[in-house]
């Protein structure tokens, strides 16, 4: 597709999305919204409301924030980091960036590995739908590993914590899941009328179906989403301890399935008349409605400050990370030879279209980390490029992106890695710790602090640590057969006489 105005190259290429191009977009270079940074206690907002209604944003928020930590936890633990928040003023461009129009917000992680949430700003009623988002992104502190089954139940459980209205839906016809005029503002398990409705008339699913549920967005997804909250529902209300112990395996990184086999043998498709009680079992409780249900309350902090605005190569370059699909080598070629037209020196789009050229990006990121002087991603992405005979300005440019952004895992990890290999295991393992406790389901981040332990001869800690990082990578066929090897490889290394620290840093 021809591409006609510059500054719409990433909106333009979404063919698929139904609502196509949306012609009122305009980035800042051209007249656009302008884009400015906001940070606040547990958030960093990159959003184009205007700043009279940045205040309901971030309010809104953190008051979602505290309260799904009082219902996941039962109390106000402190979340290590930031999350970021892309906030559309649009709707259309919400679901153009998004790639469908399905989604009313996403969570993500970056290329740089970043939680991001992203959604469109309503000032009307959307707090569940941030909610759930903030869910997925919290619950990982909790639960490294999840099956998309529990993922989902569990964010669609707690997000009714959003939920600002009282319920007064008559009953539905032929059921009893909707009790009328009751409170469920606050509070966590409710049935929302939508959902009970749903639950009276959606056919059977099978429990082998959703328990091997991947996610996948289409026409069936709907049921999958419902039937696992309804699954999570059950298990929390009839199966307390099991689940409880369930939970529990997930949040020592075993694997989901084994953890499931474990407290749960009878769900074990292998034992057809036990899952089909459990189906039949469960059927008995969607048409019951006796939802059990309780509620949470929170005063936040919603104090923030302005940060700067940012420039169009930046915008689109947020854009393009918070996008919700991939693009093709041509789409995104483009995309990125307009972002550095408008400013040469953005280092992720430097970064991004070397790797298509198959170049080093080297003097162009050097340049860049003295024009941008204040950006950790410089300097961060100056360090990836540096090679291991430089190794004190390497070590350098690790340091000052981790000063620049604490709160990032990956700018942590390159630091520990990089200490490890210069023989500073020993230097190198709060920094470890540190990138981990950012993002603790990052199994890159997990294998790095393995290899610390490796190399401070913490042989069994280094194993444990390894093998959740191949459980959690296994997923992802590339970086889960990258995990194998590291495991095979922390394995050889700790039955040999002496670990060698450098040999298992990457």
């Amino acid at each position: 597709m021809a591409l006609s105005r510059p500054c719409t190259a990433l909106f333009v290429l979404l063919a698929a999305v139904p609502l196509g191009a949306h012609a009122g977009f305009r980035c800042p270079a051209k007249g656009g919204l302008e884009w400015r940074e906001y940070r606040s206690k547990h958030f960093v907002v990159d959003t184009d409301v205007a700043p009279s209604q940045v205040p309901f944003l971030i309010g809104q928020l953190e008051r979602i924030h505290m309260l799904e930590l009082q219902a996941l936890i039962g109390e106000q633990v402190e979340i290590p980091g930031h999350a970021r928040v892309v906030a559309f003023a649009d709707q259309h461009l919400f679901t153009e960036v998004a790639g469908s129009a399905m989604l009313a917000a996403y969570f993500k992680y970056s290329k740089l590995r970043e939680p991001m949430i992203v959604l469109p700003v309503d000032f009307g009623d959307q707090g569940e739908s941030i909610a759930h988002e903030m869910a997925h992104h919290l619950s990982r502190f909790l639960f490294p590993q999840q099956p998309r089954w529990f993922s989902e139940g569990l964010a669609q459980f707690v997000q009714t914590v959003a939920v600002t209205r009282r319920s007064d839906a008559a009953p539905a016809t032929g059921s009893h899941l909707v009790r009328s005029s009751r409170d469920e503002r606050g509070s966590v398990g409710a049935a929302p009328a939508y959902m009970q409705s749903a639950l009276a008339t959606v056919p059977r699913l099978r429990l082998d179906d959703l328990l091997r549920w991947d996610g996948r967005l289409d026409r069936h997804a709907g049921k999958h989403y419902l039937f696992s909250w309804l699954l999570y529902h059950w298990l929390w209300n009839n199966r307390p301890k099991q689940f409880t112990a369930f939970q529990q395996r997930l949040s020592n990184g075993e694997d989901p399935s084994a953890a499931l086999r474990a407290e749960f043998p009878d769900m074990d498709a292998a034992n057809a008349a036990a899952v089909e009680k459990i189906e039949d079992d469960i059927d008995r409780y969607r048409v019951g409605g006796r939802y059990v249900f309780y509620s949470v309350s929170a005063k936040p902090d919603a104090g923030f400050a302005a940060g700067p605005v940012l420039g169009s190569a930046d915008v689109h370059m947020l854009l393009l990370a918070a996008a919700g699909h991939g693009f093709e080598e041509k789409e995104l070629r483009a995309e990125l030879d307009e972002i550095l037209r408008e400013d040469p020196t953005q280092p992720e789009a430097i970064v991004a279209r070397a790797e298509i050229d198959k170049s080093s990006p080297l003097p162009l990121l050097r340049k860049s980390a003295a024009a941008r002087a204040s950006d950790w991603r410089s300097s961060l992405l100056l360090g990836h490029a540096l090679d291991g005979a430089s190794g004190e300005e390497k070590e350098a440019a690790y340091r000052k992106a981790v000063a620049l952004n604490p709160d990032s895992s990956m700018a942590n990890e390159s630091l520990a890695r990089h200490l490890l290999s210069r023989g500073r295991a020993k230097e190198a393992l709060p920094i470890a710790n540190r990138a981990v406790d950012l993002v603790p389901a990052d199994p890159s981040a997990i294998d790095a602090l393995a290899a610390v332990a490796a190399g401070l001869g913490k042989c069994s800690e280094a194993l444990v640590l390894e093998r959740r990082a191949a459980t959690i990578a296994s997923s992802e066929t590339d970086a889960g057969e990258e995990m194998k090897k590291r495991l095979a490889q922390v394995e050889a290394r700790c039955t040999s006489p002496a670990p060698a620290a450098a040999a298992i840093a990457r």
